[in-house]
């Protein structure tokens, strides 16, 4: 029998619905979700994570804020600890019925490293089982098919690079908040946060704000000509531009000419690019613009890729993956009522 372990639930069911064709079984063990399905003639099983399900902290002895040198904290080895027990539980037990696991987490570091995550649970379970990587970037039945039909070796330095970045995180922002709320003697639930994230993006909220406060309002009047040509409408700017003095604006306005002259035609040519497939960068930017939050944005795009709609949204990468079939998805799109007549255009 095949083991199958995916990223999130709502991804695991895709996997196993196109894998056994549809005909898969909703399980529930230890509180914990699987599918089952056959799979060319061979049952499977799909166990979901729930995105990592280790945590990464000191040892206990070193909870105590005031009584720990600080030095000696960044010294100190770590460690991974269960964050989704039953899950963990699941994994352990069930690897003695295996003789393969195939990892089918997200294509990237953090899907590596939690893929990696669940082979602790599952060695422990079953030293001996055979371990393989099915890598896709995207949910599209051909890409699972191709995947799963070409599977590769997990990439251990890979899932190490992202727990890296975990335990760099866990030091750098434990030592200095430590460092800042003593010396500053905010403790307890008064204590600062510092972050390798946090602490710069505040210093440019901050920035940002500060410039905000200190930006002077200054009154001003634009003038503004509506005019007509061969039945054309256009608007044409006084030429002074702004005005600071609402008098002076006032006597031009008053003027009230009844004709205007073109003295002169400007043109320039200009080539529009088409519009670049969305990195992760310009996704949320895109996103934000019509009013959804940052989180908000990525959890629907999450949604979407785990259904098959979308490529991976969390990529630098600004090309579609060859399988992934744009006409298909915009057909598919142009069924629901408020994008059918701009799909009908595409």
């Amino acid at each position: 029998m095949k083991l199958i372990v995916s990223e999130k639930s709502i991804a695991g069911k895709r996997i196993a619905e196109i894998l056994g064709k549809g005909k898969i079984k909703t399980l529930s063990e230890r509180n914990a979700q699987l599918f089952e399905f056959d799979f060319n003639g061979e049952k499977a099983f799909v166990i979901p994570l729930r995105g990592h399900i280790q945590d990464v902290d000191f040892p206990k002895k070193y909870n105590y804020w005031t009584g720990t040198d600080l030095r000696q904290l960044t010294k100190v080895k770590v460690e991974y600890l269960p964050s989704e027990k039953n899950i963990t539980a699941l994994l352990e037990k069930k690897a003695k019925e295996f003789s393969e696991v195939i990892i089918a987490t997200d294509a990237d570091r953090e899907g590596e490293s939690i893929g990696v995550e669940a082979l602790d649970y599952i060695k422990k379970g079953n030293p001996k089982i055979e371990i393989k990587r099915a890598l896709f970037s995207a949910m599209a039945k051909k890409d699972i098919d191709d995947s799963f039909s070409k599977l590769i070796k997990v990439d251990f330095a890979l899932a190490e690079s992202a727990n890296a970045r975990r335990e760099i995180d866990l030091i750098w922002g434990a030592v200095l908040t430590r460092f800042i709320s003593i010396v500053s003697n905010k403790m307890g639930k008064e204590f600062l946060s510092v972050g390798r994230v946090q602490s710069p993006v505040l210093y440019l909220i901050v920035k940002r704000e500060k410039e905000r406060k200190a930006f002077k309002i200054e009154a001003y009047w634009e003038l503004k000509a509506l005019l007509e040509k061969d039945k054309i409408k256009f608007e044409a700017m006084h030429k002074k531009g702004r005005f600071k003095d609402k008098k002076e604006a006032e006597k031009v306005l008053n003027k009230k000419p009844k004709k205007a002259k073109v003295l002169r035609v400007h043109k320039t040519h200009r080539t529009i690019s088409k519009p670049l497939p969305f990195n992760t960068t310009s996704f949320l930017r895109a996103a934000t613009s019509i009013g959804f939050s940052a989180g908000q944005a990525m959890s629907i795009g999450e949604s979407l890729y785990q259904q098959g709609y979308i490529s991976y949204p969390r990529t630098d990468n600004t090309k579609y993956p060859p399988t992934l079939n744009l006409r298909e998805l915009v057909q598919e799109t142009g069924k629901t009522k408020e994008f059918s007549v701009l799909a009908q255009k595409l």
